[in-house]
C-alpha cells in the first residue's frame, strides 16, 4: 500500500535519508506505455533497496493552460491514484496542477520539486516529456541538470502496438471511434465508466426493458453513441452482470441531453442512487431513429439476444 501525499503537504526533508527513484507523468488511463515505465521505476527502485515514487498531476495541464476542457479524461483522478497504488509503488505525490505551479521554470521545477522535495537520485520520464512553465523542459535538459548534481536521469522509449504509438491520445480517438478492441489492446483492459443511477424518464421501463440510467460528466471521454455489450458491477458487489448498454440521446423521443442507460439482462432490484461500473465489451451498432415504437421494441429484443449469444460464446472460449 502506497503514502499518498499532496505535494503541497511535503516536506523538505521528508525523502532526505531514503535512496529515492521517481517517474513523473499525467498518466491518464494508466494505459500499456504508462504502466511500462511505472514498473521501470519499481524495479529499479528494489535494484538499489530504495523508495519507487510516481509524481502525478490532478488535471492535464494543458486544460489549465486553455482555460477549458480541451482534454477529456479517459478516468477520474481517483481511479488513476488507485491504479498506481495498486502496482506496488511505495509514494504517490498528488500535483495540484494550478497557475503556480504551471509558471515554475524548467530550472526551479528540478531544483524546487525533484531534489529539495524529493531528493530523487534518479528520475524516469517518457521519452517526449515536458516541463516547466511553456513546457521549456525537456529529457536533455533534465539529464544534464542531474547529472551537474550527482544524479540520473531515464528516458524511457515509448512503447508501440503494431508500429502505433501507446498514447492517451491515440486512445481516445479510439473512444471516439467506439472501437472497444483497440481501447482494451492499447490500455490493457476494457473501458469503463463509474456513476450513480439515477430516475430517468423511464421509457425503458414502459417498454419492458428498465434501465439503469448515470449522468455523463463532460470532463471525462466516453464510447461514441450506440449500443455496446457490456456488464455491470454494482456497488458492494464482487458480481459483473450482463447488460446492454446504449449511449446517445434518444432520438425516437426526440431527447437531447446524452445519456447512458444499462438494461441489465434478467435483473429486476432497484438499484437507484447505487454506484455502479459500467464496462464495455463489444460494439453492438449505431443509436438509431425509430419510426414506430414496435420497431424499437424488435431491435431491443435482437439487441439482447446478439448479448445472450456473446456471452455464451465467452464462456465456450
Amino acid at each position: 500500500m502506497a503514502q499518498i501525499i499532496n505535494l503541497a503537504d511535503l516536506k523538505d526533508n521528508y525523502f532526505e535519508k531514503s535512496k529515492n527513484i521517481l517517474v513523473i507523468g499525467f498518466f491518464d488511463g494508466i494505459h500499456k506505455g504508462h504502466q511500462s515505465i511505472i514498473k521501470k521505476c519499481i524495479r529499479r527502485a528494489k535494484i538499489v533497496n530504495g523508495l519507487s515514487i510516481v509524481l502525478t498531476f490532478d488535471i492535464p495541464p494543458v486544460n489549465l493552460i486553455s482555460g477549458q476542457k480541451t482534454k477529456k479524461l479517459i478516468m477520474p483522478f481517483e481511479e488513476k491514484i488507485r491504479m498506481i497504488n495498486n502496482m506496488g509503488v511505495d509514494y504517490i505525490i498528488s500535483v495540484n496542477f494550478n497557475r503556480e505551479f504551471a509558471n515554475l521554470s524548467k530550472i526551479d521545477f528540478c531544483r524546487k520539486i525533484i531534489l529539495e522535495k524529493i531528493n530523487a537520485g534518479e528520475v524516469f520520464i517518457g521519452e517526449n516529456f515536458r516541463f516547466g512553465k511553456s513546457a521549456e523542459g525537456d529529457f536533455l535538459f533534465l539529464k544534464n541538470f542531474l547529472k551537474e548534481n550527482g544524479r540520473i536521469a531515464h528516458a524511457v522509449k515509448l512503447l508501440k502496438i503494431n508500429n502505433i504509438v501507446i498514447s492517451s491520445t491515440i486512445i481516445r480517438d479510439f473512444y471516439d471511434s467506439g472501437n472497444i478492441d483497440k481501447i482494451r489492446l492499447f490500455l490493457g483492459r476494457y473501458p469503463s465508466i463509474e456513476g450513480t443511477v439515477q430516475k430517468g424518464l423511464l421509457r425503458g421501463a414502459e417498454l419492458g426493458f428498465p434501465t439503469a440510467n448515470i449522468e455523463v460528466d463532460d470532463s471525462y471521454i466516453i464510447p461514441k453513441n450506440g449500443v455496446y455489450i457490456g456488464k455491470i458491477k454494482i456497488q458492494n458487489s464482487n458480481k459483473f452482470l450482463p447488460s446492454i448498454i446504449n449511449i446517445g440521446n434518444n432520438p425516437t423521443f426526440g431527447y437531447r441531453k446524452t445519456l447512458v442507460e444499462a438494461h441489465i439482462l434478467n435483473f429486476k432490484n432497484n438499484i437507484y442512487s447505487k454506484k455502479i461500473t459500467i464496462i464495455f465489451l463489444k460494439y453492438l451498432r449505431d443509436e438509431r431513429r425509430f419510426n414506430l415504437i414496435h420497431d424499437l421494441v424488435n431491435q431491443i429484443n435482437e439487441d439482447i439476444k446478439s448479448s445472450v449469444n456473446f456471452f455464451k460464446s465467452q464462456k465456450k472460449s
